[in-house]
């Protein structure tokens, strides 16, 4: 059993980032829909004015259970078998050496573009046009900012002042890149972060995003250590690095976001940089190299969660079917249980008044006690109001959908 917290995913905390979704732009491949299935549970009243809510899992339930692929690979399944088993009818299919990912950089919000100096480090358009920035004492920072319709470039001295260097650079996009191949952002708290490849500060209207271009490679390098324990089995982590390199491609690929292709945050991946490698992490990228899932010539929306309680939960994509899941409590038990009061599910309907009841309407039919609850009844002594199961889910930190009341 690993010491380690389940995995921090956007897939197991989907519901709760709707709206941060929205705000990102990022509508579409993050929320499939699951088909209901007409199967009410019987209305249960509080005891002693709680709830006792029993649940199993950590997540959506779409695609790859983390904890399952875990188990799967301690019963001696490869990587390969591994994803063939959770995108049914898919296939595996290279990616061309060289292939780039563009990443907003999230933590950089003031809308400029700040950067350690170092050897070698240029900024660059465009246009192919580059400028080679001197070090030394004098220059503790570099900034990219914009200015007009296009930008403008600065240092910070040693005494703490802002001054203008002129560029000659177009105004089309610019960028920071090093000979090292590794520039350190400087973000708004002061921290730095370290990425691997080139920073641009992309137009925002009048201010700008930091975006990282960078090889998928060293992408999914960053990311699979922030998104499994990589002291799991080693077919476990490949499995993920093939799973997060396709779920980049696939966002890449198919949605047209301003200036990017996937955010740094748990909507999309965790990708922190270079502070996430480690060598767990890169073996299992280079077993992997290239490799992607694919599902009739096309990558593949390869979603994962790092529990499905045993049955994986059914999309509205041929390859992210409903199935039990004989993997997912091998290495320990994904079951939950947690208590409400009904005071506070009062507080959160108060139209309702006093809670009386609450009843499970319908479920989507994959997993124990009849599936995924999609529509919950909230019944009170002034009037009933009927949610969705992950609404509730969410209003009371359920670990899932999963789930049985009383």
């Amino acid at each position: 059993m690993p010491s380690s917290p389940p995995p921090r995913t956007l897939r197991h905390r989907i519901g709760r980032f709707v709206g941060l979704v929205v705000a990102l732009g990022l509508v579409g491949p993050l929320a499939p829909t699951a088909t209901s299935v007409a199967s009410a549970d019987s209305a249960v009243a509080p005891t002693a004015g709680s709830f006792t809510v029993r649940g199993a899992g950590f997540g959506h339930g779409f695609g790859m259970s983390q904890y399952g692929a875990y188990g799967a690979a301690r019963q001696g399944l490869s990587w390969k078998q591994i994803l063939a088993f959770y995108y049914p009818g898919t296939g595996l299919s290279p990616m061309p050496a060289g292939t780039r990912v563009k990443v907003w950089v999230t933590a950089d919000t003031d809308s400029d573009l700040r950067v350690r100096p170092a050897q070698g480090l240029r900024v660059r358009d465009a246009s192919g046009h580059s400028l080679t920035l001197p070090t030394g004492p004098d220059y503790t920072s570099w900034r990219i900012a914009r200015s007009g319709s296009g930008y403008r470039l600065a240092f910070r001295t040693a005494a703490g002042a802002w001054r203008t260097r002129t560029t000659g650079l177009s105004t089309s996009t610019w960028s920071f890149a090093d000979t090292g191949k590794v520039v350190t952002v400087v973000l708004p708290g002061g921290g730095t972060r370290s990425y691997r490849g080139t920073v641009a500060l992309v137009k925002r209207g009048t201010g700008g995003r930091t975006v990282n271009r960078v090889l998928l490679e060293d992408y999914v390098r960053a990311v699979v250590p922030a998104e499994m324990p990589t002291s799991w089995a080693a077919d476990a982590v490949r499995a993920q690095a093939v799973a997060a390199r396709s779920y980049a491609v696939r966002l890449r690929d198919f949605y047209d976001y301003d200036g990017y292709d996937i955010c740094d945050t748990p909507t999309c991946q965790v990708y922190r940089g270079l502070a996430s490698e480690n060598a767990q992490g890169d073996a299992a990228v280079r077993a992997t190299a290239g490799t992607i899932v694919t599902y009739q010539g096309k990558v593949a929306l390869t979603q994962f969660a790092s529990s499905n309680g045993g049955a994986a939960a059914k999309s509205n994509l041929p390859y992210l079917t409903a199935h039990p899941d004989p993997y997912d409590g091998v290495v320990t038990s994904q079951a939950w249980t947690k208590t409400i009061s009904a005071t506070s599910v009062a507080r959160s309907w108060p139209s309702v008044g006093t809670v009386r009841r609450l009843q499970v309407i319908d479920r989507d039919g994959s997993g124990r006690w009849g599936g995924r609850v999609t529509t919950i009844k909230v019944v009170g002594s002034a009037s009933s109001v009927t949610v969705s199961g992950s609404a509730f889910q969410w209003r009371f930190g359920m670990r899932s959908t999963l789930y049985t009341v009383g």
